[in-house]
């Protein structure tokens, strides 16, 4: 509505409550009826104010990352002249709604607002507007998305939503040389770390757009926007090239050029470079696909079943027991009372941050520093859809996002999805496995520059990783996201190790478990909720090889 028609509408309903107020004038005091007239007025104005609807696209507002953020509330307060009860509320993955900012009794109620919210909202009117506008301070990727307001004037209430985004300026373009046509040189533009999507554009040496080929976009672990676009000029373009990224929520941009310089007088023909250019880039492409096919073959699946088995029984000798050092945990996860076992949390935790801790990755430290000799321990991972596992240099980067590899110091394995696995080579080396590894074990060789991963369940060999060392080593945990729920089970570090072999032969009176097998028992704390469709626990915990069987058994993992 607009404000001449509200005005109309204030004043029509006015008229119908004068007789009512003319009428309790003869019964009372006319200060009494002006006392009720004002009230009247007041309630019928608050009536009539306008909402907008939720998929109003004014209703949609973008924020920079560690900028400010201002949500104004759909309900208008026109001819409200003190400010009422308003409260802020977002909803929790729970589905029920908590408090961002409360005003009540003329103050700000900060101890009914969420902990992530406390000192970073501020409530701000226009009068003259009939407004009011909710501020949040040094924004997050978690203060996305939908608000709702909710004004109470007297016995009324009104409210309206809001929805956050937050704008992220990527990372400055790069381009590369796809390949070369007949007459053609086919380049790509690639950047990340974008939200919302960005919108990209070739230029020529001439200013004029380029038609783009392709455009690809994928999404991250945090939501963020990757994207690779790609176009061609002509072998006789000469100039500067440029792609330009364009974040159109910040109404800002970052653009990379590339040189195209003419050939020297009496060199070769454009056919003649290109061949050129391509005859050694295909070499060392084969070069290098021998090598990293010959590495994958000596590292994964390398070793006959009998050998790779014999090879975890001897790095078995070498158990350590490892904890977990809570000042290297990333806000989010919650550690158990013994350091043993860590899950991802719905919020972040009050815990300081400090130089130690990790800000955007979901990761933790081992206690243990490794600067020498042979070390290994075990990690239940259980049902769990994703997980990283491995072994870090202490010197890595703690704070915003980490590009794990072995360059970097990481030599980590990850699963992504159902039985597929990944290696954090440069680039990754991905892999499937016979069985899925309920327990993975880590093994370390400091002076022979070796990392092995074993799967625990079947005895059998993953991958391997060979490496200079220098300086301390120290475990790495990351339990991952939630996966909609079907990753919420923590990591467990097991704390013994059961080295005889006697209990391989299963006896005669273990009646049920045909190859000796015991079942692992696990607080169920550490489990997420179960549903009609999830199994018992009973069924959910498979069957484990009964030389872990004394160190499984009556396992009482302690609860967070």
């Amino acid at each position: 509505l607009t404000s001449e028609a509200v005005r109309f509408l204030t004043i029509t309903n006015l008229f119908l409550c004068l007789p009512v107020s003319v009428l309790l004038g003869r019964m009372a005091m006319a200060s009494s009826s002006g006392s009720r007239l004002s009230s009247c007025l007041i309630t019928l104005i608050f009536l009539q104010l306008p909402l907008r609807v939720s998929g109003d696209a004014s209703n949609v507002h973008s924020a920079p990352l560690g900028g400010t953020a201002e949500l104004p509330c759909p309900v208008s307060l026109w001819g409200v002249t003190a400010l009422p009860a308003v409260t802020w509320l977002r909803s929790s993955p729970s589905g029920s709604s908590q408090a961002v900012h409360v005003f009540r009794d003329g103050q700000d109620r900060e101890e009914e607002v969420m902990p992530q919210y406390k000192g970073r909202t501020k409530l701000v009117r226009d009068a003259q507007e009939g407004s009011v506008t909710l501020e949040i301070r040094d924004v997050q990727l978690e203060d996305r998305g939908l608000y709702r307001c909710q004004i109470q004037v007297g016995n009324l209430s009104r409210e309206g939503t809001v929805t956050l985004q937050v704008a992220v300026l990527g990372s400055d373009p790069y381009i590369h040389v796809k390949g070369f046509d007949t007459g053609w040189i086919q380049l790509v533009c690639r950047s990340v770390g974008w939200f919302p999507k960005p919108w990209a554009q070739w230029r020529d040496p001439q200013g004029r757009v380029l038609p783009s080929l392709s455009e690809a976009y994928s999404l991250d672990e945090a939501g963020l926007f990757g994207t690779a676009v790609s176009s061609k000029v002509t072998d006789t373009t000469l100039g500067n090239v440029s792609c330009t990224i364009r974040n159109v929520a910040l109404d800002q941009e970052k653009t990379t050029a590339m040189v195209i310089a003419a050939p020297s007088p009496g060199s070769l023909s454009s056919s003649a470079v290109a061949l050129a250019v391509i005859l050694p880039v295909l070499g060392l492409l084969i070069v290098v696909g021998i090598c990293l096919i010959w590495k994958q073959r000596r590292s994964k699946d390398a070793l006959p079943p009998c050998l790779a088995q014999k090879r975890w029984r001897r790095a078995r000798l070498h158990f350590v027991a490892v904890t977990l050092e809570p000042d290297t945990a990333h806000p989010k996860l919650i550690l158990s009372e013994d350091r043993r076992c860590v899950k991802l949390g719905d919020r972040r935790q009050p815990v300081p941050d400090n130089p130690q801790r990790f800000d955007f990755v979901v990761s933790v430290l081992g206690s243990e520093y490794f600067t020498a000799g042979c070390h290994y321990w075990e990690v239940y991972v259980g049902d769990k859809t994703k997980w990283i596992l491995g072994v870090c240099s202490d010197s890595v980067s703690r704070k915003g996002k980490v590009t794990a590899s072995p360059a970097n110091g990481h030599w980590l394995v990850r699963q992504s999805q159902g039985n597929e696995y990944e290696a954090l080579t440069s680039p990754q080396t991905y892999f499937r496995l016979k069985e899925p590894p309920r327990c993975v074990g880590i093994f370390l060789d400091y002076e022979a520059g070796v990392i092995s991963f074993y799967n625990v369940t079947d005895k059998s060999h993953i991958f391997t990783f060979t490496h200079t060392f220098s300086g301390p080593l120290r475990p790495f945990f990351e339990p991952c996201l939630h996966d909609e729920g079907r990753n919420m089970a923590p990591l467990i570090i097991l704390s013994e190790l059961q080295k005889s072999e006697e209990s391989i032969v299963p006896k005669p009176e273990e009646k049920g478990r045909a190859n000796g097998d015991v079942a692992l028992k696990v607080d169920p704390s550490l489990l997420p909720p179960q549903t009609p469709e999830l199994l018992p626990l009973k069924d959910m915990i498979l069957s484990w090889p009964s030389d872990l069987s004394p160190a499984l058994q009556g396992l009482n993992v302690p609860s967070f």
